[in-house]
C-alpha cells in the first residue's frame, strides 16, 4: 500500500509541477503579448499623427500649388515663334541690332515684341554707352 501512496504521490507532484510550468509559460505569454500590444498600440498611434501630419503639409502644398497655378496662367507665354521674339515676353524691350539680335554692347536698336509676337525695332537716335 505505500508503495501505491508512494507512486500517487509522486504523480500527483509531477502532475502539480506540470500545471504550474503551463500557468507560468501561460503567464509569461500573457506579459509577452500585453507588451507588444502596447508597443503595437504605440505604433499605431505614432502612425496616425504622422498621418495627420503628411496630410496637413499635403493640404499647404495644394493651396500653394493652387495659388502657384493661377499665377502662371496670369502670365503672358514667351514667344515661340521662330523670329527674333522666340524667347521673349512679350511687351518686354531688349537691347538689339537692326535685325533684332539681342546685343549689350554698342547697340543700334531697341527691341520688343507685341502680344503677337510681331518683332518691333526701333533704332536709337543718340550715341547709348552702356
Amino acid at each position: 500500500m505505500q508503495k501505491s501512496v508512494s507512486k500517487l504521490t509522486i504523480v500527483l507532484i509531477s502532475i502539480i509541477i506540470i500545471l504550474l510550468g503551463v500557468l507560468g509559460y501561460g503567464v509569461y505569454t500573457g506579459f509577452r503579448v500585453k507588451a507588444e500590444l502596447a508597443n503595437l498600440n504605440s505604433q499605431i498611434r505614432n502612425l496616425v499623427d504622422e498621418k495627420n501630419d503628411l496630410t496637413s503639409q499635403l493640404d499647404l502644398l495644394q493651396k500653394n500649388y493652387n495659388l502657384l497655378k493661377d499665377d502662371v496662367f496670369e502670365l503672358e507665354k514667351s514667344c515661340l515663334s521662330e523670329n527674333a521674339c522666340r524667347g521673349h515676353f512679350p511687351n518686354v524691350r531688349w537691347y538689339c541690332n537692326n535685325v533684332g539680335d539681342e546685343t549689350n554692347v554698342n547697340p543700334s536698336h531697341v527691341c520688343i515684341c507685341d502680344s503677337a509676337c510681331s518683332l518691333n525695332i526701333t533704332e536709337i537716335k543718340n550715341a547709348l554707352t552702356l
